[in-house]
């Protein structure tokens, strides 16, 4: 079975919480993973521990779960990876252990597993959900699963901040333009409609009616109808033909890929299906995939996934699935 790769710490004090042992090595194993210095061969191992004992993704996810909770809450902050603020990797991996006990405390990681990790957002739906809300000022944004916004609308001001997932807006007319708020940039439009998703960083913009404008430190581009644009911590990409029908299928039960990474369909199937899916592959992350899904079946979409690709998958309960080369 493999170990984490570097030894995991004790308790600096009494008072400190006490881990188990799977417990240390799932904070050791998230260290590593979080500081994203993990070389090919110790991604590897990783997998191959959590597939050792269902007790190891257990441990792993709550830990994981709980940070990325902490990330989300507007009111807290999470402690930072260490090389971005130079907290060591020991303090680091005791913070984490904490984490973990408040986890199994609390259950978030089951609720952020099931999709719903986000519910104080003021619009929110859970996996598999969608929903469809009319905003102060008349527009319309309807929700696929698994997204969160928060909503600041005021006599001046028209403002969202998209927490996570993926929308479809109707931006009625107004002197006052709606920004959009999202991790990989801001999204601006006076009146249009379009569909926006946000996946760990990055932003995809499609626009089907009128315009929307999309601003990132040091670059901004204005979209027209039929126009489409990828942004994030990359930078702006360039503004390309948007497959309005691929784009939009969602709202209509249906899921349509082409030439996607497999990263990104990935993504976008777990607004519809339970759980968490690994990829242990960089390679088979990037590859290309086109299929037609239906949503309605979230249960039989990752055997459409495997009779695709040559792919095999291994699942521990409904909530952990990791896929791997055939």
């Amino acid at each position: 079975m493999a170990e984490p790769p570097f030894p995991t710490p004790a308790p600096a004090s009494p008072d400190e919480p006490q881990a188990d042992p799977i417990s240390q090595q799932a904070c050791a194993w998230f260290a590593l993973i979080f500081e994203g210095s993990a070389s090919q061969a110790e991604h590897e191992q990783w997998l191959e521990w959590m597939l050792a004992d269902p007790r190891h993704a257990k441990a792993y996810l709550e830990l994981e779960a709980l940070w990325a909770l902490a990330a989300e809450l507007p009111a807290v902050q999470a402690p930072p990876a260490p090389k971005a603020r130079g907290v060591s990797r020991r303090r680091f991996m005791q913070l984490a252990m904490a984490a973990c006990t408040a986890a199994v405390a609390t259950g978030s990681a089951t609720l952020w597993l099931k999709g719903d990790g986000l519910s104080f957002a003021d619009l929110h739906t859970r996996v598999g959900e969608t929903r469809t809300e009319r905003l102060p000022d008349g527009s319309v944004i309807e929700l696929a699963g698994n997204t969160a916004l928060d909503l600041d609308f005021s006599g001046t001001t028209r403002r969202l901040r998209m927490l996570r997932g993926q929308a479809y807006f109707k931006v009625a007319a107004d002197t006052r333009p709606l920004r959009i708020d999202t991790e990989a940039g801001t999204v601006v439009s006076h009146q249009g409609a379009f569909c926006l998703s946000c996946d760990a960083g990055s932003a995809d913009l499609a626009v089907s009616e009128h315009n929307a404008g999309v601003q990132i430190p040091g670059q901004q581009a204005q979209l027209g109808q039929g126009e489409a644009v990828t942004f994030g911590a990359a930078g702006l990409g360039p503004v390309q033909r948007a497959e309005l029908d691929q784009v939009l299928a969602w709202r209509n039960g249906s899921l349509v890929f082409f030439d996607t990474p497999l990263a990104k369909v990935v993504n976008h199937l777990q607004r519809w299906r339970e759980g968490r899916i690994f990829i242990a592959d960089e390679r088979l992350a990037a590859r290309p995939v086109s299929l037609i899904l239906n949503r309605q079946h979230p249960e039989q979409m990752l055997d459409v996934l495997a009779r695709t690709l040559p792919i095999r998958l291994s699942r521990y309960t409904d909530l952990v699935t990791i896929i791997r080369p055939a």
